[in-house]
């Protein structure tokens, strides 16, 4: 009777154990509930007014792009493969980008992946901006606008500043002039 009795204890003793295992558990997940879906809360990119470092890289077209050649209202957008928000903002980073009056000279799209991952990002970026593709552990262009989340969208003035710094919409953007 004495090994069911301590048979008995020891199953509850666990049992409760288990439990405060399962609330912090519960705890834990309620909290990553409150992060936003496109990553982490708090600055994914550099702020409004910040200047760019300069920067030299080369497009998918094999063509170098440095910093100094966006012209003012350049839009640039920073994409990930495989994130459900960058997802949603494609088609609509694209239509925009097709209305800018500079064509694809005025719209940069980053796809931040594997070349194997951002082939099918590359291909519907392609006919409205000039596309990098640059390597997750970093990237010039990410490094410069200070890119930690994605998707992220930019427009620029003429000298490198940022006139717009939003982490996923292009509705802040100014209207392209037709």
């Amino acid at each position: 009777m004495t090994y069911v009795v301590a048979a008995l204890a020891v199953t509850n003793a666990l049992t409760l154990l288990n439990l405060l295992l399962l609330f912090g558990v519960i705890r834990r997940l309620r909290e990553q509930g409150d992060t936003p879906p496109g990553g982490l809360p708090g600055p994914r990119a550099l702020p409004v007014g910040a200047q760019i470092e300069a920067f030299t890289t080369t497009d998918t077209d094999g063509r170098p792009l440095l910093r100094n050649e966006l012209p003012h209202g350049a839009v640039i957008g920073f994409f990930s493969p495989g994130c459900t928000p960058c997802e949603a903002l494609l088609p609509k980073f694209v239509s925009y980008a097709e209305r800018l009056p500079g064509g694809r000279q005025s719209a940069l799209a980053v796809v931040v992946g594997t070349p194997e991952e951002a082939a099918g990002y590359v291909d519907r970026l392609s006919p409205a901006a000039r596309v990098v593709v640059e390597d997750v552990t970093g990237g010039v262009v990410k490094r410069a606008f200070g890119v930690t989340g994605y998707p992220t969208v930019f427009q620029l003035d003429g000298d490198g500043r940022l006139l717009v710094s939003d982490a996923s919409s292009v509705d802040r953007l100014a209207v392209p002039a037709v």
